[in-house]
């Protein structure tokens, strides 16, 4: 099954990425399905548009803040989750997309994000912590060397939801906090 959800998605993401306009245009998001897993919808929250506020630190330590909208709808009949991220600022746009779907063989969420430039996918394992989605992965390197994200939805409310990106660069062992934030509130 998540053979074919990988390459139904890699037919589709080309066009995706090439007009972006044609997924966050769409005012239909889908339904989750109901013979899904039951924890399909803990990610229920991200359907629909969002108008997000950003705010990423930059190598010296300082914060860059930023806009973007986040578009999330139910793909593969009710089954999955597939979400964009499109930021326009001065120095032009950035589009990634997330695949996200319960593993039920691992008890929690695979999901995928695919940003533009690389198309190099990055994996992160989800689950619930107490009120908050907490993503673990992401492994990439930085000016500080290999590194491993933490990003945690928390505030999750029908109109509104917060994110914050965590970074550790041992392992895991211990986590510099705070390296992105976002504040979503819902457009549609």
């Amino acid at each position: 099954m998540l053979r074919i959800l990988f390459v139904t998605v890699l037919a589709i993401v080309p066009t995706i990425l090439a007009n972006p306009s044609s997924l966050s245009a769409q005012a239909d998001y889908g339904t989750l399905n109901p013979a899904a897993p039951p924890q399909t919808s803990q990610f229920s929250f991200i359907i629909g548009k969002w108008d997000c506020k950003t705010k990423s630190m930059t190598p010296n330590g300082e914060y860059n803040e930023g806009h973007a909208t986040w578009t999330g709808s139910y793909i593969l009949d009710g089954w999955a989750i597939q979400d964009l991220w499109v930021t326009k600022g001065s120095k032009g746009s950035f589009y990634g997309l997330n695949i996200r779907s319960f593993n039920k063989t691992l008890g929690k969420w695979d999901n995928r994000w695919l940003p533009q430039g690389t198309l190099e996918w990055k994996r992160y394992d989800s689950e619930m912590v107490g009120d908050n989605m907490v993503m673990t992965g992401g492994e990439g390197t930085d000016q500080r060397g290999p590194y491993v994200d933490r990003n945690t939805f928390f505030e999750i409310g029908k109109d509104s939801w917060r994110w914050r990106k965590d970074r550790s660069w041992d392992g895991g062992e211990t986590w510099f906090e705070g390296v992105a934030f976002i504040d979503a509130t819902r457009v549609d």
